[in-house]
């Protein structure tokens, strides 16, 4: 579904990602996760093509796409639920799920379905987006992704800014879309949260995967690991406060 092969990816003279490598397979869920500044959310801008590589490539659906444009990419199947809630503020939160949706199949998601799992989203239906909490705009970002069925969700902090109750919404939403086959690379700080419902993790450290699992559960319960590679001495502390970012760290990603 997705790879991502040897990419160095830059801002400025400033190179974030060094030879990154990792794949999506299909109907496969990933877990990313990192400390603050280690380049997460330029991995997912360059697999979305807000950002572009200087060397080497990224193929999905056995295209590479890494010159392409983000609405070329976006057209080809791929869904982005971006980190800060972008989302159209002027237009309400109908007229935002009527720009996104798009139906193929009869098991893709409709706007109905995506309001059973945020239901403070349909009390807002007729309001403006800009005027909506930051836990609703974040709740818009992702039912917007999940109603243009693209075949790739990339989620970059989805929790972020969330209350516990709708964090547990968010990740029953996102247990609907492994069940219904969506492939889907998930960024969090939360790692007991991530590695609860994802086929592999792995973790990213300065720009390179430094660690892969294919059984998170296992991680999860490895407080060694956790406090040697992220930061912290438990899944639960990491989900209950922010992860502790390394005072040597970039501040991007």
């Amino acid at each position: 579904m997705l790879e991502i092969d040897s990419v160095d990816t830059y801002y400025g003279s400033s190179q974030i990602l060094h030879g990154t490598s990792l794949s999506v397979g299909e109907g496969e869920v990933v877990g990313l996760l990192g400390r603050n500044g280690m380049g997460k959310s330029t991995l997912v801008h360059t697999v979305a093509g807000l950002l572009k590589p200087r060397r080497g490539q990224v193929t999905f659906r056995g295209r590479r796409i890494s010159s392409l444009a983000a609405e070329r990419i976006s057209r080809l199947g791929m869904s982005l639920v971006p980190q800060g809630h972008r989302i159209f503020p002027s237009l309400t939160v109908r007229e935002n799920f009527r720009i996104a949706s798009r139906r193929v199949g009869d098991r893709d998601w409709t706007a109905d379905e995506v309001l059973e799992y945020f239901p403070a989203l349909r009390e807002r239906w007729s309001v403006p987006a800009g005027k909506l909490s930051g836990g609703q705009q974040q709740m818009l970002a992702m039912g917007r992704a999940m109603v243009c069925n693209g075949k790739l969700m990339l989620l970059d902090e989805p929790t972020e800014g969330l209350d516990p109750q709708t964090v547990g919404r968010m990740g029953e939403a996102i247990d609907e879309l492994r069940r219904r086959g969506t492939s889907a690379l998930l960024v969090e700080q939360k790692v007991g949260f991530t590695l609860e419902r994802v086929d592999r993790a792995l973790i990213l450290s300065r720009g390179q995967v430094i660690y892969e699992t294919d059984r998170p559960q296992l991680l999860r319960a490895d407080t060694q690991t956790l406090r040697r590679l992220i930061g912290v001495s438990s899944a639960h502390e990491a989900d209950g406060s922010r992860a502790i970012a390394d005072e040597n760290e970039s501040p991007v990603g």
